[in-house]
Order: structure tokens, then sequence, then C-alpha cells
């Protein structure tokens, strides 16, 4: 399995995991404000930690993305390409890590979207520079207990979503989410370390036989359980139906690389796709 250097010190834990209360949710995403408003104002009325949300066909009147690209220097392993934007167009779905950036909302999301009269791309949605036409019904889960925050990462040298736990100090922490234990969980996955795998060990230290997975990332190239490939360092993916636990089936996932239009899906080989800069994921047992 391939794996590269960051230029930082290397963590001798490889996973951050909380488990977590959690909820099924749907909310109304608001036309006419940013989708970064519009998210943040249909979750602040629910008072929750983080949240893991998706939609697809949804009408937009502006888009702007990134997507993966070569680095430009020695501080990092990927980059970002510049902006890509459309005004009139479609996204064709979109799953988005929703959590706190200094102290306010902020959301990390993947997905596929069509311009008016254009060919499909992929990438990293810039959600600040992007509007939807219409309201939009997004469905996910809202997470109690652990929260996902950007900040600075020493080891990839990029601001990424760490998890935190969040919760009364004075109580055991899974106690407190339930008697019974937790059947949610947020999870991060840090860098050259087998994505199916990753999820199973996360079940594992959870003291669980499996769990539907819902996430985005970026993985060294993209090896396939057909035998196909995507030949790019630097990828972004979005998680479409993933069960984590011993000897399933690898995750299947929609994923670009450098030229944002070769756009692969499938599943996932075991053993063969590391994570380049990071996996984030919510873990859900009910939903297996």
């Amino acid at each position: 399995m391939k794996q590269v250097q960051h230029p930082g010190p290397v963590r001798a834990s490889r996973m951050d995991l909380i488990p977590c209360a959690g909820c099924d949710m749907e909310v109304t995403l608001s036309a006419g404000m940013s989708l970064e408003e519009a998210v943040a104002q249909a979750l602040a009325p629910l008072e929750l930690d983080s949240a893991w949300l998706e939609f697809t066909d949804a009408d937009v009147s502006a888009l702007a993305y990134v997507i993966p690209a070569e680095a430009p220097d020695e501080m990092h392993v990927a980059w970002y390409s510049d902006v890509h934007c459309f005004e009139a167009g479609r996204i064709d779905q979109l799953g988005m890590i929703v959590g706190r950036h200094e102290g306010t909302s902020f959301l990390h999301g993947h997905g596929t979207w069509t311009p008016a009269g254009g060919s499909q791309a992929m990438g990293h949605i810039l959600a600040r520079q992007t509007r939807l036409a219409l309201p939009v019904i997004a469905r996910g889960i809202g997470l109690t207990g652990a929260r996902f925050d950007r900040r600075a990462d020493a080891e990839t040298q990029f601001d990424l979503f760490h998890v935190d736990r969040v919760g009364p100090e004075c109580l055991d922490y899974v106690d407190w989410v339930r008697p019974e234990g937790s059947d949610y969980a947020a999870l991060r996955l840090l860098p050259n370390q087998d994505f199916a795998n990753s999820l199973e060990a996360a079940c594992s230290a959870l003291g669980w036989t499996s769990a539907r997975v819902h996430g985005i990332g970026s993985i060294n190239t993209a090896r396939f359980e057909d035998g196909r490939m995507l030949d790019s360092l630097p990828t972004e993916f979005l998680v479409t139906d993933a069960i984590a636990g011993i000897g399933g089936p690898g995750p299947e996932i929609v994923i670009v690389g450098t030229d944002g239009t070769h756009i692969l899906s499938g599943r996932l080989s075991r053993g063969e796709n590391p994570v380049l800069v990071t996996a984030e994921v919510v873990l859900n047992r009910k939903g297996v």
C-alpha cells in the first residue's frame, strides 16, 4: 500500500473517535443566501454539536468549487486547484460534515454537479460562494456529544476537522449519552491507513459489530474491487453506500482526481486505499 510523508510529526494514534448521541433529521435549506448560511440557519434551532447532511438534485444560481491538485511546495503532499465556478446548474449529490471553525458554523462538503449545458464535475464545494436557486430538503444525522472542530493539523500542515468530546466532564461519557451505550460516533482518520480496514477498526474499538458509514475524504490513488484504478495521488471522495464491519464489501464511493471530470464510482478494495490527508466520518450503528 502506498505511503506518503507529510511534513509534520506522526501521531501515534491514527484516529479521533468519539461515541455520541445522534438522531436522524430532515431540514430545509433556504435559497437566496450562501449554502453555508443556509445550513447554519437550518441547524441553529436544533442545538447540535455536529451533523452529517446530504441532498441530491438541487438547482443552484451559483456554485464554486475546487478540485485536487499537486502540491506547490514541500510543506504539503497535495493542494487545491484554482476556483471553478458557474451560475445556473444543478448539484447532483452532495455530502457535508458540519462542525465549527473559530466558534462559528463551518462545513466541509464533497459532491458532483452539472452546469447548465455542461458536463458533470466533482470536487470540494466552496459553500460561501454557492447559492441554491430553490429551497431543498437535506437529510442526515445530528450529533450531540461530539464535535468536528476545524483547526491546524501538525502532521499535514492543513486546517482540518478534528473530533472533540463535548459534554459534562464530571460524568462517565458513554453513560451520559445512553445507559446502554451510544449508537453513533464521530470519526476522523489520519493519513496512511487503509480506509476500509480503518472503518472496521473503529467499529471494533467501539465494541460494535458493524455500522453504516457517512463521510468524505481523500485517498492516495483509488483501487476498486473490480480492478479499476484512479491514478491520481490527490483525490476527493464521497461515500455513497458503506457498511463497516468484519468481512463485508468495501465502501462504495464516488471519487475524482486532478482532472476534475474523470469521475469514478464503485466499491473500494480492502488494504489498497490509504487515506491521503483526512477522512471525516459519521458512524451509525442503528443504520445497519
